[in-house]
């Protein structure tokens, strides 16, 4: 018989290959890094906004230290369209500040006005006094007429009452606040001579009535006259 002889090899195995360990990158420490800086940033931050400063600040110096606190803390500031929001209160009380320096400019101008106007009537007194005095002088002494020396007691009274009523009372169109149209100085003379003979008018009429006088025929105007002359009736 034959004999094969058998030669078993030994069983091979695969050598295990060293694992290579490599460092995995650990998102959740990067996660606490960046959560840490940004809370150490944020404490930098609030100690420095508690920080005592001395002085003021450029915001608080161009619009003032309440201004600048609201500004700072988000009160009345619209992030959104970055403009300040007023409230009703707020813009009543501006509406009202710009009412008050509305009318204290009318007051101021209507009362440059009124005192040009008493400069005005001063001069024209004054111009009047001397025209008389030099008619006085010129035509040497002369005794008035019982109704004249009347009339003129008359007007130096009312003149005085008429003064102490100017420093008590203000005019009707200062205290409403109405503005007065600057008509010139010619337009000022002439309203002032027309008011002066309407006045003294007035007065002259008051004393006759007074001494129980006859009123005067009223003046016809040559206007008046020529146009009833010139009337000619239809036939």
């Amino acid at each position: 018989m034959e004999t094969h002889e058998t030669t078993e090899k030994p069983p091979m195995f695969r050598k295990p290959k060293k694992k290579i360990e490599v460092r995995k990158k650990n998102h959740d420490e990067d996660y606490d890094d960046f959560d840490g800086a940004k809370k150490f940033e944020d404490v930098k931050e609030l100690q420095k906004s508690r920080e005592r400063k001395n002085g003021l600040n450029s915001l608080e110096s161009a619009v003032g230290k309440e201004r600048a606190a609201q500004i700072s803390s988000g009160e009345g500031f619209s992030m959104g369209s970055g403009g300040l929001v007023l409230t009703g209160q707020q813009r009543a009380k501006l509406e009202a500040a710009g009412i008050e320096a509305g009318m204290r400019e009318q007051f101021e101008k209507e009362t440059m006005l009124r005192d040009e106007d008493e400069e005005l009537r001063k001069y024209i007194e004054a111009g009047i006094v001397g025209d008389k005095k030099q008619s006085e002088s010129s035509s040497g002494p002369t005794h008035r007429p019982q109704e004249t020396e009347i009339l003129m007691r008359a007007a130096a009274k009312m003149a005085g009452v008429r003064s102490n009523e100017e420093k008590e009372l203000l005019s009707n169109q200062m205290l409403a606040g109405i503005p007065e149209v600057n008509l010139g100085i010619n337009a000022r003379m002439s309203n002032i001579v027309a008011t002066e003979a309407k006045k003294k008018e007035l007065l002259e009429k008051a004393m006759r009535k007074a001494a129980g006088l006859p009123e005067p025929e009223p003046k016809e105007e040559p206007d008046k006259k020529r146009r009833r002359g010139n009337f000619q009736p239809r036939r």
